[in-house]
């Protein structure tokens, strides 16, 4: 019934980047031939960091391994009936279990599986969410099939407080100095926003590595001569909030929040965006310029974002929310 790899890794519980790359390429034998499978823009590495985006399993990058995360329900942020989504692993018999008891209490409680259409790849997991007519209902169907989750307060807004701010990176960095390494190199450019072999003269700048032996990659943020390790996704945005750089989004009359797509959100952030539908963000361009932004940007945009969520990602990020018709 389900054979997508969320089910798949859901059955091993944790799984080096090797063998996920393994399963990975075995499952996608099984949708698409080898021309597909040539063609596919969504790669494995995308599938890992939207798994751990929609809180299905946690990645270690340091010791390259990828744990699932136990099923728990996510309350969302929505307007109208209450509505939870699955996240974590999941099983075919808790899946059935689950379906059972809402078919029999099909007259206030429905179970909704709709696919991943931004991710356009049939390997994807399904989002699952329960709506009924109150929170009462809710709990009692959490109770019934023993998974955990909180219905008094949406997760998208607990991982939105509980996420560190720029300011909280910045001032944890530990610099020291540092004789820069004769490796390849590529600095991110604030004013382009991606990473580009360009020699910057700021005072701080954000530089990723690559070891020539063993390949691994390192980012560095500098400032004049000493260094500090940091996490690329953080830097990207301690950078911007540094110069700042505006390039947040948001429509709140469609309450949809977006984002440059070269310079992804960090992951507290992307799980706290994602958490408030349960769903991929999906991508499209810009059709006029919007600050630093020019026509025809590509972009990352998030649905069913509260004006109050925005409001506190802005003050994480450090960066001013811009008026867009997304």
């Amino acid at each position: 019934m389900f054979d997508d790899i969320l089910s798949v890794l859901s059955v091993l519980g944790s799984i080096k980047f090797e063998k996920f790359r393994d399963v990975y390429d075995t499952l996608l034998k099984h949708y698409f031939n080898d021309d597909e499978q040539q063609r596919l823009l969504y790669n494995y590495f995308d599938i890992m960091r939207d798994l751990e985006a929609l809180g299905h399993c946690e990645v270690d990058y340091d010791n390259r391994i990828l744990y699932i995360c136990p099923p728990s329900f996510a309350l969302l942020p929505r307007r109208g009936l209450p509505r939870i989504v699955l996240a974590g692993g999941r099983s075919e018999k808790m899946l059935k279990r689950l379906t059972k008891l809402v078919n029999k209490n099909s007259d206030k409680v429905r179970i909704i599986f709709s696919d991943q259409l931004s991710a356009k790849n049939p390997l994807f997991p399904k989002t699952i969410c329960i709506e009924a007519k109150s929170t009462q209902i809710l709990k009692q169907v959490t109770e019934r099939i023993e998974i955990e989750g909180d219905l008094k307060t949406p997760a998208s807004w607990n991982l939105t407080i509980i996420a560190p701010s720029v300011k909280d990176i910045y001032e944890s960095l530990v610099y020291s100095e540092q004789f820069e390494p004769n490796w390849k190199k590529e600095v991110f450019c604030h004013e382009n926003l991606y990473f580009r072999k360009f020699e910057c003269s700021d005072e701080i700048k954000l530089v990723k590595y690559k070891n020539p032996i063993s390949q691994q990659q390192y980012t560095w943020i500098w400032n004049g001569d000493a260094a500090a390790k940091i996490d690329r996704g953080w830097g990207r945005y301690v950078i911007l909030s540094r110069y700042k750089t505006d390039i947040l989004l948001f429509d709140k009359i469609k309450q949809r929040f977006a984002i440059p797509s070269t310079i992804p959100l960090p992951k507290d952030i992307a799980r706290a965006v994602s958490l408030c539908t349960g769903s991929l963000p999906r991508k499209k361009e810009l059709h006029k310029q919007l600050g630093y932004l020019p026509r025809k940007t590509n972009i990352t945009v998030y649905e069913g974002v509260t004006n109050l969520i925005a409001l506190e990602i802005s003050k994480k990020l450090g960066l001013n929310l811009l008026e867009a018709n997304l």
